[in-house]
């Protein structure tokens, strides 16, 4: 009885500590992806889009794919 409570208590522990770093980080990765995304399209469109309408597409189309 011991060992079942005590496996109860890690799992709920573990499942607490997997929603918080999913809460903690989740911005990291669309955060990479839209700077990764901004180098592209730098290299692409040089001269005819500005830094910040490059940002502001980059991160309409990955909010758009990440919705779907």
């Amino acid at each position: 009885m011991k060992k079942n409570i005590k496996f109860i208590v890690f799992i709920i522990f573990a499942i607490i500590a997997l929603y918080l770093t999913r809460i903690n980080y989740s911005e990291h990765g669309i955060n990479k992806s839209i700077l990764a995304c901004v180098i592209a399209q730098k290299k692409i469109n040089s001269s005819n889009m500005s830094k910040a309408e490059i940002k502001k597409y980059c991160e309409n189309e990955i909010n758009k794919k990440i919705n779907k």
